[in-house]
């Protein structure tokens, strides 16, 4: 008995306490955020319910397996200078942190998915309605222009251009030939300087690079970065220049053809609402044509050189003027070796696993002074080189922006005709 009057008496003081603890009222909080059926008539169930069902996230995820970020075997390249575009924790890494590369190798990278480009950290309905909802919509710092500066491509176009733009530098040291690992500064020509004498020697060496990569899609869109001639001007729009990236290639899903939706490849069917005839086709045709006229009077010139593979296919591609260190290759036979190439000599750590960047110069005899144009270049006629992979390494061939690839090429040829 005597436990249960202590038991009783502990209560009644506890209760005391609490209620002797009790201040004054608070002030009146805010009001809480519309419910499931908001202050604009939406049911918030409903909108999420368009997208987030089963049977639609199966029916875009077939679709996404069917795009070159799927199929491409991205994952592989998950080493510093790759993985900022060919994996998700790469790309993921350089939107939260503002860099253009990783910080090192991504050894077990996963794959580009969903969440690569869909961040669904919020779902605000008025502004980023339904899949809109994208890790970034931010200007972009382009490679081209040393990221000093950011470049707005549209709100969702931003997103793509974080990838498909000219890419950089991918090495940073090499070996020389006595065996001193070095700083490799031998950097890549663009950006070009605005009002460039274009009749200015340039020497073409042995690892230098214009290359654009096969992501210069967004340049040729935007119709920027092409070399221009002094005092010429440039289309830089045309019909499609408003439109967005999804526009063509998110187009309406084509379940015969596994074209459009989220595979991201063009359903060109879907353009028949504008266009009742293949406008497509020709203006490829023409922009391939001046394409090849230009690479020939590169070839001729001997800045270019021309091969035919065993299956028939012609292909482009630069003769340096100087080796490796700058020294002037001969036109004639000679037994003198030269730094002729900068070889891949790249190393993966067996204790880390990442990778040990490094090239290697080789000397040689120069087995292709037949082919050396005995000079430096003009800077016009580098130009015109860089223009010829400008074009050729874009993938679509110039249909990005007809106009402005017509000009960069028509002009390049006009000068080398006239030069």
């Amino acid at each position: 008995m005597k436990h249960v009057i202590r038991l009783l008496a502990l209560f009644a003081f506890a209760g005391f306490v609490f209620t002797a603890c009790e201040g004054p009222e608070g002030p009146a909080g805010k009001d809480g955020k519309d419910g499931l059926n908001g202050a604009d008539g939406k049911d918030v169930t409903s909108l999420c319910l368009k997208c987030h069902t089963t049977a639609n996230w199966a029916a875009k995820e077939s679709q996404y397996h069917l795009s070159k970020h799927y199929t491409g075997n991205t994952v592989a390249r998950n080493g510093k200078y790759c993985a900022r575009c060919h994996t998700s924790d790469g790309f993921m890494e350089i939107v939260d942190n503002g860099k253009f590369v990783v910080s090192n190798d991504i050894p077990n990278a996963v794959r580009i998915n969903c969440t690569t480009c869909h961040a669904h950290g919020s779902f605000d309905f008025a502004e980023d309605t339904l899949a809109q909802i994208l890790r970034t919509t931010s200007p972009v710092p382009l490679n081209y222009n040393k990221n000093t500066s950011t470049t707005d491509f549209g709100k969702i176009n931003n997103l793509c251009t974080t990838c498909h733009q000219i890419r950089g530098v991918t090495s940073i040291n090499y070996t020389d030939s006595l065996g001193a690992v070095k700083t490799f500064n031998q950097l890549p020509f663009f950006p070009f300087v605005a009002g460039q004498d274009d009749q200015a020697p340039v020497n073409y060496q042995v690892a230098q690079s214009f290359s654009v990569h096969d992501g210069n899609q967004s340049n040729l869109f935007k119709g920027i970065n092409g070399y221009e001639y002094a005092g010429q001007t440039y289309n830089r729009t045309w019909t499609h220049s408003t439109n967005s990236c999804t526009d063509c290639h998110m187009n309406e899903y084509n379940a015969t053809e596994k074209r459009g939706g989220h595979s991201l490849l063009v359903n060109e069917e879907a353009c028949t609402a504008c266009h009742n005839t293949d406008k497509l086709t020709p203006v490829r045709a023409l922009i391939d044509a001046k394409r090849i006229e230009m690479a020939e009077l590169l070839v001729a010139r001997k800045v270019f050189k021309k091969t035919t593979n065993s299956s028939g296919v012609v292909s482009y591609s630069a003769v340096q003027t100087h080796d490796f260190y700058g020294t002037l290759f001969p036109t004639t036979e000679s037994t003198t070796k030269y730094a002729t190439a900068l070889a891949n000599g790249n190393t993966v750590s067996a204790t880390t696993g990442l990778v040990v960047y490094g090239n290697k110069v080789t000397m040689a005899v120069d087995k292709d002074f037949a082919l050396r144009i005995g000079r430096p270049w003009k800077y016009g006629e580098l130009g015109a080189a860089y223009n010829y992979g400008y074009i050729n390494s874009e993938l679509s061939l110039g249909v990005h922006n007809p106009k402005y690839a017509l000009d960069l090429l028509q002009k390049s040829i006009d000068w080398l005709k006239v030069n």
